[in-house]
């Protein structure tokens, strides 16, 4: 019989909630884990890039390009970004279906949905916005607004986008593998080992650097810390997003090394400060993300619970 739980917090503490391959050797059942989170990654992705590739060729076929001319498209990274989808999709079938777990123990909860995804953007777009003004009191950057012209229905198909592809590596990265970790885990150890994973993802990245791989998984730490304290993963992946596009399409910064088209701000890096701005990898790769997200991540471990154990 399945408990009916709330949070992912009490996810952690109900044995039996879910079921998984029964291995008693906990390094064992850590490989297990991690070969299952490779194959559902890697899996998931490859069926989104056909995904993709069927969409690119219908975009081509409707405006006369070739596949190749669509493929560096500016439109090529959004259609991109919404192919994600088919990852998010393959993750939830396998940890209804194998797993047997109910939606709510990814963070799918039903009550308070389009608040809790507000508050995820609000705090995203806060805790970004820290780390920019922090690199640019330090003359790490300088900003102004962008004289590029903006396509608002390619726009607005990029937010979409960044919608997805939040929610995507949310739902893999802590939905099913933070919590499938922390059955056999404790729960500081299925952090970091999630959020290690979630830094590997990205290790083909342009750009990538020390402490860039840092900087992504303290934000594998954070995110899992506002997952467990809220159990909601709608506000986490809200907060992804929101990073996402406020790095990329609002201030005119590389997201991760890569460059994801139309933005509101012109953001120009001192090339004799990449150790504060990140430098080619964009501000994920520099101090200045290092500070916010060890402070914001201090600040949720320490923010007080209500009487149901979520935080406030």
């Amino acid at each position: 019989m399945t408990t009916q739980i709330k949070t992912p917090e009490a996810v952690l503490q109900a044995k039996g909630t879910f079921h998984l391959v029964k291995v008693k050797n906990k390094i064992a059942v850590t490989i297990l884990e991690w070969i299952m989170f490779i194959l559902i990654f890697f899996g998931g992705a490859i069926a989104a890039s056909f995904a993709n590739s069927f969409v690119l060729g219908f975009y081509a076929e409707a405006n006369g390009l070739t596949f190749q001319e669509a493929e560096t498209s500016t439109w090529a990274l959004p259609l991109d970004l919404i192919s994600r989808v088919v990852m998010t999709i393959v993750t939830i079938v396998f940890c209804v279906v194998y797993q047997k777990r109910k939606m709510i123990t990814l963070g799918f909860t039903k009550d308070n949905i389009i608040p809790q995804y507000l508050l995820g953007l609000l705090a995203g777009a806060g805790i970004f916005t820290a780390a920019v003004a922090l690199a640019a009191v330090t003359g790490a950057l300088s900003i102004k607004v962008s004289s590029a012209p903006i396509d608002i229905t390619l726009y607005l198909v990029l937010i979409l986008g960044w919608i997805i592809q939040g929610m995507s590596e949310e739902v893999i990265c802590r939905g099913f593998f933070l919590v499938s970790l922390s059955r056999k885990l404790p729960v500081a150890a299925a952090v970091v080992l999630s959020s290690l994973a979630f830094a590997s993802i990205h290790l083909l990245n342009a750009g990538i650097s020390v402490l860039a791989f840092i900087n992504l998984t303290l934000f594998g730490i954070f995110a899992s810390v506002v997952f467990l304290r809220t159990g909601n993963i709608w506000l986490v992946s809200a907060l992804h997003s929101v990073w996402n596009f406020a790095q990329g399409n609002f201030f005119g910064i590389l997201v991760s090394g890569n460059d994801f088209g139309p933005t509101v701000l012109s953001t120009t890096f001192n090339a004799s400060k990449t150790l504060i701005n990140g430098g080619d990898f964009g501000l994920e790769g520099g101090l200045a993300v290092t500070t916010v997200l060890v402070v914001g991540t201090l600040l949720v471990l320490f923010v007080p619970s209500n009487k149901d154990g979520k935080a406030e």
